[in-house]
């Protein structure tokens, strides 16, 4: 019996396709090399004459319900008349080196980026490190390099990806595209991202969002001085929570007795919620929290206008309203978080109003963090951070692998 259309599954180049054996879980297609097609040198694109063949295997695509699909070919050794170098050739498609289809190590590639190394070997016949380095090797083809022309946005942050391994230092451009990671969270980490750059390429920057991290501010005042480094507003208020309002909640409840410490017992992230974001009985447990410490409804107070600030339009009046809460928290004498603070803002000042100049923040990234620590958790973590970048550019370009 003839199956019409059965050539066009394998469509391999200047290859017949001979005969095809099926067993229950395992396809044998044999094919063998179309003669009326001369052997070409890959080096120098000249004649070769044939010196010597063998029948080579490499693995395919699974084919209905068997898993194991195995392309028996033709590999043709030629000499080159003109370099005098001998050549293996292999069907187009087939990577001689990994004995299997390029379309096959395509496929292990987008099973790899939805499930653990560990799992691909349960849909497919090939072990975890196989998958590995085809999921490599494929993504190093496919992956477009980082365009670093037309930059004018960064954004940087550091993030955890393992207890025992410590940090890396991610770059984005404005879109969210992954541009540059290593390791470690110092001044080193973000310098090697421009010594990628070349001097017309450092020039078209404009701004750097991030957090007040001292390491990433030092390299780009020596990297790009020109450009605005952007304190992150999300980071400002989360650090205002976490060295004012909070050393104060807990003093506080350190002082109370009785019936005061339950007030005050279960009232941490109350504090922290925006006020849109309370319920109807939060708002009234905060109420009386408020009324009863003076000192509580300071730094709530002033939590609300410091998050006032990014609603202002312009610049001179976000000015404005920031000094005024910096001489409100100067006032506010016997709160000695808020002392500090107020240093802090008024040391940082400028960095916090250039937002007003590019309107940019780190949400962006702060966002990529929690794709970050996916990746990270499917894994159980990586040893190699080359193959990690490429997994998280690959995300952050939302790039398919097309067989």
């Amino acid at each position: 019996m003839y199956v019409y259309g059965i050539r066009s599954l394998f469509p391999f180049k200047k290859y017949v396709l001979q005969n095809i054996n099926v067993a229950e879980d395992l396809v044998e297609i044999k094919m063998r090399r179309d003669k009326r097609y001369n052997l070409i040198c890959p080096r120098c694109g000249e004649k070769m004459t044939k010196n010597r063949s063998s029948y080579q295997s490499a693995r395919d695509i699974p084919w209905s319900s068997a898993k194991s699909v195995m392309l028996v070919y033709e590999a043709v050794q030629g000499r080159c008349r003109v370099c005098g170098k001998y050549s293996t050739l292999h069907p187009e498609g087939v990577n001689g080196h990994a004995k299997a289809t390029w379309r096959m190590m395509i496929f292990t590639a987008q099973l790899c980026r939805f499930m653990p190394l560990k799992r691909v070997e349960e849909v497919l016949p090939v072990s975890a490190s196989t998958a590995y380095r085809w999921d490599k090797r494929v993504l190093e083809e496919e992956l477009p390099e980082p365009d670093f022309d037309d930059l004018k946005i960064l954004h940087v942050d550091e993030k955890s990806i393992w207890s025992n391994y410590g940090f890396i230092t991610v770059v984005l451009n404005g879109e969210g595209d992954l541009l540059h990671m290593a390791e470690g969270k110092k001044k080193k980490a973000f310098t090697s991202f421009f010594d990628k750059l070349s001097e017309a390429q450092k020039d078209a920057l404009k701004a750097v969002a991030m957090d007040r991290g001292g390491a990433y501010q030092a390299a780009v005042e020596e990297e790009i001085p020109h450009a605005d480094i952007v304190f992150d507003k999300f980071h400002l208020i989360g650090n205002y929570l976490s060295k004012v309002v909070d050393p104060v909640r807990r003093s506080v409840k350190r002082k109370a007795l009785g019936k005061d410490k339950e007030l005050i017992k279960g009232q941490r992230h109350n504090l922290y919620r925006n006020p849109e974001n309370r319920s109807e009985p939060q708002k009234r447990e905060l109420e009386k929290l408020l009324d009863k410490y003076a000192e509580l409804n300071c730094v709530n107070t002033l939590k609300e206008e410091l998050r006032r600030l990014w609603d202002y339009i312009y610049g001179a009046c976000a000015r404005k309203h920031l000094n005024r809460v910096i001489g409100w928290a100067r006032e506010a004498d016997g709160i000695a978080p808020l002392q500090r603070m107020a240093d802090s803002l008024e040391d940082s000042k400028e960095k916090i109003l250039n937002f007003f100049k590019h309107r940019i923040t780190n949400g962006i990234i702060e966002g990529f963090n929690n794709v970050i620590s996916r990746i990270n958790h499917r894994a159980c973590g990586y040893s190699d951070t080359d193959y990690l970048f490429l997994k998280l550019r690959q995300e952050s370009l939302d790039f398919c692998l097309q067989t």
